[in-house]
């Protein structure tokens, strides 16, 4: 049977402690990673439509007698 001493149980916390760190850090890359991605479809979707815009301002000048 196990035996669970207060050493063992500091032992036990360092090491989810380490783990925790080790998971908060891969975490903090990973949102970095997801909102660099989300700015770059931002800007995509920024472009798209203001070109779209002025093909559309182009056909309607165009269009006028």
């Amino acid at each position: 049977m196990d035996k669970r001493t207060v050493s063992s149980a500091h032992q036990r916390i360092d090491t989810l402690e380490k783990e925790m760190i080790a998971l908060s850090t891969e975490v903090k890359i990973q949102f970095k990673d997801l909102f660099t991605r989300v700015k770059r479809l931002e800007a995509v979707l920024v472009a798209t439509s203001g070109a779209t815009i002025i093909m559309l301002l182009t056909i309607l000048t165009r269009m006028s007698p």
